[in-house]
């Protein structure tokens, strides 16, 4: 198949099974990974001096040839800024949006986008924060789902690909520091890797640290229908802390002789930090509830450590290819939080000292089988199951005025076991034309145990499953044009989490319509999603491209959080479904290089997107009934010049803010935010390079407005919490 869709691959292939074994191994380029393998022939034993074959794979291009939509970023994009996060690399890329540490599709997230790593879901207790751009290979932001991966992508889905085998000796060591008025962080790590006779191996390693400091500013007031101010009152909080952390990935690869390959990896991760902190409140006007709590000192040390381990197996069998993976995850956190309250005056205190311990553990296993059957036609099928299980206990010590200490362990043990199946076919019907039809069904089982003062001891189950067809084509028109056009039809579906399943309640110290309590609803099901997506694209010569998408996605079951008043007159925050809501979208991207341009601008490479993105949901008034406090409209902005020894760029990445209605009586004020970010890259030689990065040059503020706003009155809370320029320096070695 994949010789019929790329002639000059065929050209090459041919050309390598006429030289010796030895030559063979050492030039041959590596296949796509998700491209049946051919048979091999017999190679002649014809004495060849010097050989030196390019073709296939320096040819192919996933975003331009895959039949199912697809935008790469290489590991020289990832690490173009300097970046020392996953979030500042991917707030540059088309149609991706990052609010705090939430990354977004469509301007979705919060479940709508699904994020993995190597292909899968993330294990339990897997911190982000953790990731650095020098672990990763590549990152693949799927527009359309496909069936290999979960269908719990309804805006999309961007995979993490980190570093594995190579394929040629690698030594290197970065060292970088970053600072800005509210941090300082520093990190270093490197990369060996070497390749002899039949086994390869690959050691990452990454040490990190730093110091943090936080300061935020609110206000909240609350106004009778007439005008009348009758609650006001601001607040102060201050808080610093530090953290430490290593990671380590080291993994072995043993090719044997007929072709079959065995694969271990483990990854180890720890981290510990501190943080302290002090709020105070001012009341202005009335009183709040009480008690209220107006001066909490507090502290929360805390750290993680986990390991993973992922055994794998890949096999010629039956002319196809057997890919199996079985892995396992361990992670244990803990926290210690200790907060002391008083109200106004001191006339009352709360010490509240929890420690909680939080085990995890995952077992997993995948499975996939792909071969070429008939004309053109590339099958696979395979099989996810999982295992997830927590283990979490809180010691819960609180001790109010001069009463005897309370002590009770609270107690919450869930487990989520996953089961998942599915087929897909790659068709090329001629050069021009490419089908791919695939279903998945995924089921989920969730079972929790629950022990807690303020709920006793609860038990909770709740089962879900979804069957989720797809449907994608790739028209290429005739000739060279380097025109072509996609479309894309989606089932996909996003399942509640554990904490929304479960009947855990977790109640707020001051409890107010800003700080309520939570709860869960085991009866919730999953939202589902048809969709449908056309992208036009146009890939012209050294490397220029525009292309334009659009999508539809009309949502059953939509889950959403409903605040309301209990029994005992407290507001509580909780999950519900609630009708139908509707998403659509736009996207444009163009890059060029300068030379296009004219002579002038030949060592320049400009890049630049835009996205649109309406959404609707049903139950809500508007306006403003949005989903998911959607980013309306984003862009980006990009130029790179590159001149001998010295590289140079900047990017823009724009977001556009405005009042988002959650329900009939809350309200919330999305922030416009534009982040300025620039590099300068020296290269002293072959060896040795520095990069300078700045981030946030326009050192834009986080501000924050919240209403809510019924019948007795209108409640309103601001906020404010600085921002600053962000430096940094990193030096790459290569030994």
């Amino acid at each position: 198949m994949i010789f019929q869709r790329y002639p000059a691959a065929l050209a090459v292939h041919l050309a390598l099974l006429s030289l010796p074994a030895a030559a063979l191994a050492q030039t041959a380029p590596a296949a796509p990974a998700d491209k049946p393998l051919a048979k091999e022939a017999p190679a002649k034993q014809d004495k060849i001096t010097t050989v030196e074959v390019k073709g296939a794979a320096s040819s192919y291009d996933a975003r331009r040839d895959d039949t199912a939509s697809k935008t790469v970023l290489s590991a020289e994009e990832i690490r173009k800024y300097g970046d020392d996060n996953i979030y500042d690399v991917l707030k540059r890329a088309p149609g991706v949006t990052v609010s705090g540490k939430t990354l977004r599709m469509r301007g979705l997230g919060a479940g709508y986008t699904q994020i993995l790593v190597n292909g899968d879901r993330p294990p339990p207790g897997f911190n982000m924060d953790t990731l650095t751009p020098d672990q990763i290979e590549r990152i693949e932001i799927i527009r359309a789902a496909s069936a290999e991966y979960s269908m719990q992508a309804i805006a999309g889905t961007i995979n993490i690909v980190l570093k594995k085998v190579t394929s040629k000796a690698q030594h290197d060591l970065r060292v970088s520091a970053f600072r800005s008025q509210e941090s300082r962080n520093f990190g270093g790590g490197g990369t060996w890797a070497d390749k002899k006779d039949q086994l390869s191996y690959f050691l990452n390693f990454y040490l990190y640290g730093g110091d943090n400091a936080f300061t935020s500013r609110t206000f909240e007031q609350f106004a009778l229908p007439s005008g009348e101010v009758t609650q006001a009152r601001r607040a102060a909080y201050d808080g610093s802390g530090s953290y430490r952390g290593a990671v380590l990935y080291p993994r072995l690869s043993w090719k044997f002789e007929n072709g079959d390959e065995l694969n271990a990896s483990v990854g180890i991760q720890s981290n510990r930090n501190t943080w302290g902190g002090v709020s105070h409140t001012d009341n202005l006007v009335g009183s709040f509830a009480s008690p209220d709590y107006v001066e909490n000192l507090q502290s929360s040390p805390g750290g993680m450590t986990g390991m993973q381990g992922e055994v794998g197996w890949i096999a010629k069998l039956a002319g196809g290819k057997l890919d199996l993976k079985v892995s396992a995850e361990r992670n244990r956190n803990y926290n210690d939080s200790l907060n002391d309250m008083y109200t106004v005056g001191r006339a009352q205190r709360l010490l509240r000292d929890w420690d909680t311990v939080d085990r995890g553990h995952r077992t997993s296993l995948r499975g996939k089988y792909t071969r070429s059957l008939f004309d053109g036609h590339a099958l696979t099928a395979g099989l996810d199951a999982s295992v997830q299980e927590s283990e979490q206990t809180r010691d819960r010590h609180e001790q109010l005025n001069q009463a005897a200490p309370t002590y009770f362990v609270e107690t919450f043990a869930p487990k989520l076991t996953r089961l998942a199946g599915f087929a897909q076919d790659e068709w090329s019907i001629d050069k021009q034309l490419s089908v791919y039809l695939g279903a998945r069904w995924e089921g989920v089982r969730t079972d929790s145990e629950a022990n807690s003062p303020e709920t006793g001891m609860l038990k909770t189950s709740s089962r879900s499953h979804v069957l989720s067809p797809v449907a994608q084509t790739l028209y290429k028109f005739p000739g060279d044009s380097g025109r072509q056009l996609r479309l894309a039809l989606t089932r996909t579906y996003k399942a509640p989490t554990i904490d929304q399943l479960t009947a855990r309640r977790w109640e707020a110290a001051v409890n107010t319509r800003f700080d309520a309590d939570s709860s869960g609803n085991p009866d919730l099901r999953p939202e589902l999603a048809n969709g449908i997506d056309i992208t036009y694209e146009h890939f012209l010569k050294d490397g220029a491209m525009f292309s334009a998408s659009v999508s539809r996605r009309a949502i059953t079951d939509y889950i959403r959080t409903r605040l309301d008043l209990d029994a005992n007159g407290r507001w509580v925050y909780r999950p519900i479904n609630d009708g139908d809501a509707l998403v659509r979208s736009l996207q444009l991207e163009a890059k060029t290089p300068g030379k296009l341009l004219g002579e002038a601008f030949k060592d320049l490479d400009l890049r630049a997107s835009f996205s649109r993105n309406w959404s609707h949901v049903a139950a809500v008034p508007g306006p403003g009934n949005t989903l998911d406090g959607q980013t309306p409209m984003s862009a980006t902005l990009g130029v790179d010049y590159r001149k001998g020894d010295l590289a140079v760029g900047s990017s823009l990445a724009w977001q556009k803010g405005g009042w988002v209605r959650i329900s009939e009586a809350q309200s919330q004020l999305q922030q416009t935010r534009r982040d300025l970010d620039a590099y300068v890259l020296y290269k002293f030689n072959p060896r040795y390079q520095l990069r300078v990065s700045a981030n946030n040059i326009l050192g834009m503020d986080n501000p924050s407005d919240r209403l809510y706003q019924d019948a007795a009155g209108t409640s309103r809370e601001t906020g404010f919490q600085p921002g600053s320029v962000r430096v940094g320096a990193n030096l790459e070695m290569k030994f």
